[in-house]
This record gives C-alpha cells, structure tokens and sequence, in this order.
C-alpha cells in the first residue's frame, strides 16, 4: 500500500481540512498489499503463487486492482510470514535454494525459489530469485509483474514502475498491471497524480469496467481538485458497482470541494 496530501480549499481552512482528511482516509493504499503474494500474472508463470509477507491490517488496499493480493496475516495456504533468517534455514528453503543455485541459468528453478520464500513472507530472498529470473527471460511477464509487486510493496515504486512498464510491454492489455502502474505514481512522494490519472485512462481504455481504476482516478483528481475528471469517474463508478465501499466518502469528498 500514506495519509498525505490534505487539502486546503481556497474558501477556507475548515472545508480544506474536510476534504483533505476525506480524501486521506481513501488513499492509504500504504505499502500495498500487492506483496500478500508475490502475484504470478495469468498465463505467463509455471508456478502458482500461494503467499506472502503479511502488512499492516489498517492499511487500506482497496486501490489496488484484483490482480493485486489482499494483505493477510497468514499466507493463502495458511502459513505463517517467517524472518528471512527463519526461512532461510528451514529445509525446505534450503532445498529451494540448493536447486536454485546449482542451476542458475534454470528459470523455472529460480521461480520454484521465489515462491517458496515468498510463501514464508522473507520478501528479500524472493526478490533475489525472482531477479534472476527476469534476467534469464526478460520479457516473461509474470515474473516481472511478481518482482514488481514486490519492489512495490517495500516501497520501490520507481523500480515497480519499471517492471510494471517492462511487463505491459510483453502483455498490453493487462488493465490489472496498468492500474498498479498508476498507482506507483500515485503513491511516490511527490505523488505524480496528473501521471497516475493518465495510466488509469489507459487501464479503462482495455476495461471500461475496471473498478479500481475508477476509484484511483477519482482519489488522484480530488487530491488535484480536478472536479470534472473526478465527478466523471465517481459517477461512471457508480454505474459499474453503485455499492462500492468507498464511493460515499468519494462522492462526500467531491461534494466539499470548491
């Protein structure tokens, strides 16, 4: 998944903080939960991905598109996130990376790794892997969108970027991976929203439909007071799912603004 950027309406402290704080409680996107697994993309893996380290439970993930796993305090098979010291040691871990590593040239091998560490929430190994397996290939999107994720959920949101970018490159019709495109771009400090809003565009140019671009856009637009492009997408949201969790405070925020 960042309670940042509070607004100040010219018409005075009192509704500026209103809509800032309306808007803040929408946008903790946090250190997303893209990382509650180290998400395998469609076709483009050979190994299914179960899980990894779990995040805060307060932070909100609901801006992450449904490629994007929910944070969990267990991993999808049940297991509990260990410290990469504890997962490095366990056998099976061991086993991973013996076979990783006598054959590094092995991509499959690599991911086998990666999904094992990710599994056990040690993030950092994963990446190890899942780094070596971009190199072997690549233009495989999954393994870019996993290491992505990851890069995305410690905070990287450059190197997601590119590896979101890299990804798209290989599979341009992916909405999923184009909205967490525009979220690395909503979430780096500055945030660049105008960027952000020009990816979720092209997110429901392949999905008109697509939910969480909707509800981006529409955050990234109050926080530039854009009214009109953010009335346009809390109004096309609620055509495509009028219960939407977040679309009251959405339209509250709106509302408040000059």
């Amino acid at each position: 998944m960042n309670t940042r950027n509070i607004l100040f309406c010219a018409a005075g402290l009192a509704v500026g903080f209103l809509v800032g704080f309306m808007i803040a409680n929408q946008l903790k996107i946090a250190a997303p939960q893209s990382s509650s697994a180290v998400a395998a993309s469609n076709e483009q893996s050979s190994i299914s991905v179960k899980g990894a380290p779990p995040l805060d439970p307060s932070q909100d993930t609901s801006q992450l598109p449904p490629g994007h796993p929910d944070i969990s305090h267990t991993a999808s098979d049940g297991s509990k996130p260990s410290p990469d010291g504890a997962a490095a040691t366990s056998p099976d871990a061991q086993a991973a990376m013996e076979a990783a590593d006598a054959k590094p040239n092995d991509f499959d091998a690599q991911l086998r790794a990666a999904d094992l560490f990710a599994r056990l929430g040690a993030n950092d190994k994963a990446s190890v892997y899942l780094e070596r397996a971009t190199v072997i290939r690549p233009k495989d999107a999954g393994a870019l969108v996993r290491l992505g994720n990851l890069k995305y959920d410690a905070g990287d949101f450059a190197a997601a970027a590119d590896l979101y970018t890299r990804a798209l490159a290989a599979r341009p019709t992916d909405a999923d991976v184009r909205t967490d495109l525009g979220n690395t771009y909503f979430q780096r400090d500055p945030p660049d929203y105008h960027r952000a809003i020009e990816e979720y565009r092209r997110a429901l140019a392949i999905d008109p439909r697509h939910e969480k671009a909707l509800q981006n856009m529409a955050s990234a637009a109050l926080n530039l007071r854009d009214k009109a492009t953010a009335r346009e997408a809390v109004d096309k949201l609620a055509s495509v799912n009028p219960n939407n969790e977040t679309l009251a405070s959405l339209r509250a925020a709106l509302d408040n603004l000059p």
